[in-house]
């Protein structure tokens, strides 16, 4: 049994969760009829929280279809939305490369809806492991105007979005990994100028909501421990919004442990710092349960 980046859930509660569970279980073998179930939560100190389930399932020798449901709640002083994400994503692996295609449906309606696409492709080895993605994403803000008699009309305002990304982990000794990533997005419109964009931006101001908030660029870089059974994760993250082009910072901790012969637990802890709020905590649990 082996998990090396289940930290990654914590990253997002949309799609970011399912490709955790994707590349979280050794995929060497026959994956046909293999499994991986996830179940998680996280919550941090401004009350914005999360849950997610989702289930990898191996549908031939090197072939996974992943599953992920999952909800996410910002209180009304926050951004007020509670959006309920849906992933369908395969990962395929040839002999020395392999591809992933994902599609996505997240959000609230009334509030922020987002539908997105990606594909990558990754190179893996014993030693070593890099991979290049793009990522396509139409988001709908809805608002109300008042007209000049006072009535009031619905609309909706849609911004195209397209994101770049790399991502690298190397070994380093018997028991040392380091990794890293980096990703850019273009956004079709000016966001300062949306409706609604100051309260939606403070999604960018948690880990939980992050992936779907309003962000320039991502930059990464981390470190894994291997000790006995046990994996010992530490981050660093910092990420611009596209809106105020104000700065977050996150620095977390995750440890991975064997709970049983098929099961493993992860304790996560971290904090997040932006330009204009002081530094909040977060943490979470993530349940994995395997079929071998």
């Amino acid at each position: 049994m082996r998990i090396g980046s289940a930290w990654l859930w914590l990253l997002a509660v949309s799609a970011a969760l399912a490709t955790a569970g994707a590349g979280a279980q050794d995929r060497s073998g026959d994956a046909k009829g293999t499994w991986l179930l996830g179940v998680g939560a996280q919550v941090d100190d401004d009350s914005n929280d999360s849950l997610l389930a989702t289930l990898d399932v191996g549908v031939e020798r090197s072939t996974w279809l992943t599953l992920t449901a999952g909800r996410a709640t910002s209180p009304a002083d926050r951004a007020d939305i509670e959006a309920d994400t849906f992933v369908l994503g395969v990962d395929h692996r040839f002999p020395k490369v392999g591809f992933t295609l994902e599609a996505e449906k997240w959000g609230d309606s009334g509030v922020l809806e987002t539908q997105s696409f990606a594909g990558s492709v990754y190179f893996d080895r014993d030693d070593w492991r890099i991979g290049f993605r793009y990522g396509s994403r139409d988001i709908d803000i809805p608002f109300t105007v008042t007209g000049p008699l006072g009535n009031t009309f619905q609309r909706t305002v849609s911004v195209d979005a397209d994101s770049y990304a790399f991502d690298a982990r190397f070994g380093v000794g018997e028991h040392w990994k380091l990794y890293l990533g980096f990703t850019e997005y273009d956004y079709s419109r000016n966001l300062r100028v949306l409706p609604r964009i100051d309260a939606l931006n403070l999604l960018s101001t948690s880990t939980l909501t992050l992936a779907n908030s309003f962000i320039d660029h991502e930059r990464s870089i981390g470190a894994e421990r291997e000790i006995k059974n046990s994996l010992l994760d530490v981050r660093f993250a910092t990420d611009r919004s596209a809106v105020d082009n104000s700065k977050f910072e996150t620095f977390e901790i995750s440890g991975l442990i064997p709970v049983g012969g098929r099961v493993d637990l992860e304790i996560n802890l971290g904090s997040g710092r932006s330009d204009f709020i002081d530094a909040g905590l977060y943490g979470g649990l993530l349940l994995l349960v395997y079929s071998r």
